[in-house]
């Protein structure tokens, strides 16, 4: 019995080539565009605000303005961790000595879906502890969470005593 090395060698070369390229390929699901779903990571800050250097004409107001500084200095932090940092910095010289050095920071992002674990006071100081968990995303895909949204979401009023 005879065989074909005609027949042989392109058979041969289209099953490498499609073993090679079904090899490359990650699964469908794997990674979907747009998808967190299989991202793990969570994103935890911390913001610190001392009482006494809060404005208020009491303790209980300048209380009320850190817990709203340290809740704003939270998300700062983690909206450093999410985007970065962009720093610009500026040196002065004359006769070859440094006579000024200024380096600035600013943070730009749009930190959604963060939680607040805690927040409390020690001493003077005001703390408030968010976290970021990427799982928990998805549901900001919601149309009312979309970005063309305008709309205002509206909650329940809530009472506090």
């Amino acid at each position: 019995m005879k065989y074909c090395l005609c027949s042989i060698r392109p058979f041969t070369l289209i099953l490498s080539t499609s073993l090679f390229l079904f090899s490359c390929a990650q699964p469908a699901n794997e990674y979907a565009a747009g998808s967190m779903q299989n991202y793990q990571h969570t994103f935890t800050s911390v913001g610190y605000a001392p009482i006494a250097l809060q404005k208020g004409e009491s303790f209980d107001l300048q209380m009320l303005n850190a817990i709203k500084a340290s809740k704003l200095e939270a998300y700062k932090e983690m909206a450093e961790q999410i985007y970065g940092v962009l720093l610009s910095a500026e040196n002065n010289m004359s006769k070859s000595r440094l006579q000024e050095d200024q380096i600035k920071s600013t943070v730009k992002g749009l930190v959604r879906g963060a939680r607040v674990l805690r927040s409390y006071h020690e001493g003077d100081v005001y703390i408030t502890e968010l976290e970021l968990n990427m799982q928990t995303l998805p549901f900001l895909d919601a149309p009312q969470f979309g970005k063309n949204s305008n709309s205002v979401i509206k909650v329940e009023n809530q009472i506090y005593y």
